[in-house]
């Protein structure tokens, strides 16, 4: 009966953990090694053969990996590059537990085998190192669907939306125009009758979403939905702060300019933008826009300096 030979993905596995093993068993009998690595003698006698042949570019004797078998005891020397043990590290591990939940995703529920082998795996490497890796989509697909069919279909849509410039929740209800990306995230541009405006909405920013009905009209002309404006100067991370207040300009005037105009269609993101920027934003006008900075900012520091912080060492 012929010998089950080992598939090419086993045996470049084998190879690869011989080495170590040999450098670490020097003189371990053929035999021995055999029964470590579940193999025939004459199996591993090919595995030793072509680990021979290993080594650095160059691939003279200098290079490649001596081994010395002749004799039944196995010796091995000159395989420093390869003697590490076989393993993943953590970040290697972490990138493959992400995979593997990527690939969950995008089997076929049927596949049971499949789906519990993955499972295994999964619940080994997290063993290893916690559960701290997963993937989900940013955006619901199923949301995404909704919308496009409330654009097909003429109708609007309720939406429970997470606003980043509050940070609260709010239930609207829009009129969806048109899907689109801006600066890497999906966004829905609708005209909201919460505000009775025009406005963009992130995909990712949506809590919830349903379509409500026959479309509303409209109360306002998009023409009448104008920005707000702020002037201000920026002392200091030209570069980073423009792109925090999407001002699209040259380095060349940037380094020449006095003061820029940042536009958006929210105050309160505008404001919160220039304090983000750690003291690199000064707000020039208009007057509201700076009593309104000047104050929140007032409050930031107030909350720094009350009870709450005292035991903070």
């Amino acid at each position: 009966m012929a010998e089950k030979q080992s598939t090419p993905l086993e045996k470049a596995a084998r190879l690869l953990d011989l080495v170590p093993y040999i450098s670490t068993h020097q003189g371990v009998a053929l035999s021995e090694l055999a029964a470590e690595f579940a193999v025939s003698e004459s199996e591993l006698l090919s595995d030793l053969n072509t680990l021979w042949m290993c080594g650095l570019p160059g691939y003279t004797p200098l290079e490649l990996i001596d081994l010395e078998f002749e004799s039944g005891f196995v010796s091995i020397r000159n395989a420093e590059t390869l003697q590490k043990v076989r393993l993943l590290t953590k970040d290697e591990l972490v990138i493959l537990l992400i995979g593997l939940d990527l690939l969950t995703k995008s089997i076929d529920p049927k596949r049971i085998d499949l789906l519990d082998a993955i499972t295994g795996l999964q619940t080994k490497i997290k063993i290893i190192i916690g559960d701290i890796a997963m993937i989900a989509p940013i955006v619901n697909s199923s949301y995404r669907a909704i919308i496009l069919n409330a654009i097909a279909s003429r109708k609007n849509l309720q939406i429970l939306y997470h606003s980043l410039i509050r940070d609260h929740l709010t239930k609207r209800e829009i009129t969806p125009i048109e899907l689109m990306v801006d600066h890497g995230y999906e966004v829905l541009q609708a005209y909201c009758h919460h505000v009775g405006a025009y406005r963009t909405f992130r995909l990712d920013s949506i809590a919830d979403i349903s379509i409500s009905g026959i479309q509303q009209p409209l109360t306002i002309s998009p023409l009448e939905d104008e920005a707000f404006e702020m002037e201000i100067t920026i002392s200091k991370r030209i570069r980073s702060t423009l792109e925090r207040f999407r001002i699209a300009v040259s380095s060349d005037a940037a380094a020449r300019s006095e003061s820029f105009r940042a536009f958006s269609f929210s105050q309160d993101w505008l404001i919160r933008s220039a304090m983000s920027t750690l003291a690199a934003t000064e707000v020039l006008s208009p007057i509201s826009s700076r009593l309104e900075l000047a104050r929140k900012c007032r409050k930031t520091l107030d909350l720094y300096e009350s009870a709450l912080f005292d035991n903070i060492p």
